[in-house]
C-alpha cells in the first residue's frame, strides 16, 4: 500500500501537479482520516486527473506522510538496505537562489542540526515560477515598474519558491534572517495566497514579508482566461486578513472570478 505513495506526497511538496483523487484514495486506504487530509491540503482541479495540491498545514502534511511508510522503516537509513529510500521522507531541504549578476543559481542545504547560513543580501525576492526565476532581470524590472519595489537589484537575493517547499520549516529561519524585506511573487490565486499564509504561520513577520501585486491587478484579472472555480472561491474566506494587500487580492478574485499565473507577467506589460 505504501509503495509509491511517499513519492506522490513528495511530488505534492515540490509543487508539481498530481492525480489527487488517486493519492487521496490511497491515503484513506492506508488509514488516514478525512479530517486530517482536509487540514493538511487543499486540491484545485485543472482536469479530471490533474490537480494542484496546496499544503495548508505542514505538521498535518507530515502526519499524512507517516501513513505512507511503516513507522519502523520511515528513516532513509533504515530503508537503504532494501533500496527503498525514494519512499521515505527526506531529512533536509535544498534552496536555489542567485544574485542579479549570477549566471548560474547556487544552492543552500538545510538539515536538522546544520548551521543555518546567513543571507548575503539585505532583501529576498521569492519567485514561485521557474520561468520567472530564470529570467530574473525581466522579472525584477516588472516588480519595479508594476509592484512598487524600489530596492537596487544588487541588494536582492532571488529565491526559487518551488511551490509549497519554500515554507519548509528548515528554510524559514534562513528567510527570517534577512535584515530587510522578504518579497513574495506568487500566483494570484488561492494557492499563492496559501503559500504566503504558510510563510507567515511558519514564523516570518508580516511587517517585513510582502505579497507582491501589480498595480493594474483588476485589468489583468479581467483579461485572464483562468476561471476561479467555486471551490477555489470558497477557499478564500479562510485566507482573509493576512494583510491589507491580500484582502484586496481576495476581493478582486471574487469580483472578476478569475485568477492569475505569475508567468503571465512576462507576456502582459
Amino acid at each position: 500500500m505504501s509503495r509509491g505513495l511517499m513519492t506522490a506526497l513528495n511530488t505534492i511538496e515540490s509543487g508539481v501537479g498530481v492525480d489527487w483523487k488517486k493519492i487521496k484514495n490511497r491515503l484513506i486506504k492506508a488509514g488516514a482520516d478525512q479530517l486530517l487530509i482536509d487540514k493538511a491540503v487543499t486540491a484545485t482541479a485543472f482536469s479530471d486527473r490533474h490537480y494542484r495540491v496546496t499544503i495548508n498545514n505542514n505538521d498535518a502534511f507530515h502526519e499524512l506522510k507517516d501513513y505512507a511508510v511503516p513507522r519502523d522503516k520511515s528513516s532513509r537509513s533504515a530503508a537503504s538496505p532494501g533500496g527503498n529510500t525514494h519512499n521515505t521522507r527526506v531529512n533536509g531541504s535544498l534552496l536555489a537562489a542567485c544574485g542579479i549578476d549570477d549566471d548560474i543559481p547556487y544552492n543552500y542545504l538545510f538539515m536538522p542540526g546544520r548551521e543555518i547560513p546567513r543571507p548575503t543580501k539585505r532583501h529576498g525576492l521569492i519567485i514561485e515560477n521557474l520561468e520567472c526565476f530564470l529570467n530574473k532581470r525581466d522579472t525584477y524590472t516588472f516588480v519595479q515598474e508594476y509592484c512598487g519595489v524600489s530596492y537596487p537589484a544588487t541588494d536582492v537575493e532571488f529565491i526559487m519558491g518551488a511551490g509549497n517547499s519554500i515554507s519548509n520549516r528548515l528554510i524559514i529561519p534562513y528567510l527570517a534572517a534577512f535584515e530587510g524585506d522578504v518579497m513574495c511573487l506568487l500566483d494570484v490565486d488561492a494557492g499563492g495566497l496559501q503559500i504566503y499564509a504558510n510563510l507567515l504561520s511558519g514564523g516570518l513577520s508580516p511587517d517585513s514579508t510582502s505579497y507582491l501585486v501589480p498595480c493594474d491587478l483588476g485589468e489583468r484579472l479581467g483579461a485572464s482566461a483562468r476561471v476561479a472555480q467555486e471551490k477555489e472561491l470558497g477557499r478564500l474566506s479562510a485566507l482573509y486578513d493576512l494583510s491589507p494587500t491580500t484582502n484586496r487580492v481576495i476581493s478582486a478574485i471574487r469580483y472578476f472570478e478569475r485568477t492569475l499565473e505569475q508567468e503571465s507577467y512576462r507576456a502582459i506589460r
